[in-house]
């Protein structure tokens, strides 16, 4: 699937983008205000396991999220080793992203690079006094928008200077 990792001339415009951490066990949510600025917790979703090539029924859940928030974009966490290998997880990603892709006429459907993003967000929550145990499920969320969130700001980087 040939899905753009960068905002390009292929930019949707304005309007929210959905984030998402996808995990074998919860997907992480997050959305961006209309402006493309600020990226903020939605919800964890409950995964239920898919064919490996298909999403579960949790996918129905996703596409609701994408339609009551006039979602103009899709942001796909895509899991990767340190040294740029592709796991399982890389695989489910890729495929929960081209499912999406297909189900979503028309929505860009974005892999980003999510390396650390659970570890970023798993210390931002111990900072703030949440332990691991009873934060999992924010802890997907803030991955969410720590993946979101950095696609934001380089999509924001790239128009500056597109603009000048």
């Amino acid at each position: 699937m040939a899905v753009p990792e960068r905002p390009g001339d292929d930019d949707a415009g304005r309007g929210r983008r959905l984030g998402l951490d996808v995990g074998t066990v919860r997907i992480g949510v997050a959305l961006s205000d209309p402006d493309g600025i600020l990226a903020t917790p939605l919800e964890t979703v409950a995964a239920e396991k898919g064919s490996g090539r298909r999403p579960g029924s949790e996918f129905d859940r996703v596409l609701e999220l994408v339609e009551q928030n006039f979602v103009v974009e899709v942001v796909v966490g895509l899991p990767v080793t340190l040294r740029s290998r592709k796991t399982e997880s890389t695989i489910r990603a890729e495929n929960y992203a081209a499912a999406l892709q297909e189900a979503l006429d028309g929505i860009p459907v974005r892999l980003v690079d999510e390396r650390m993003s659970t570890v970023a967000a798993t210390g931002a929550m111990r900072a703030s006094g949440v332990s691991e145990r009873k934060g999992r499920s924010r802890i997907d969320q803030a991955a969410a928008v720590h993946i979101l969130q950095g696609w934001l700001d380089a999509r924001t980087a790239r128009k500056r200077v597109s603009d000048q």
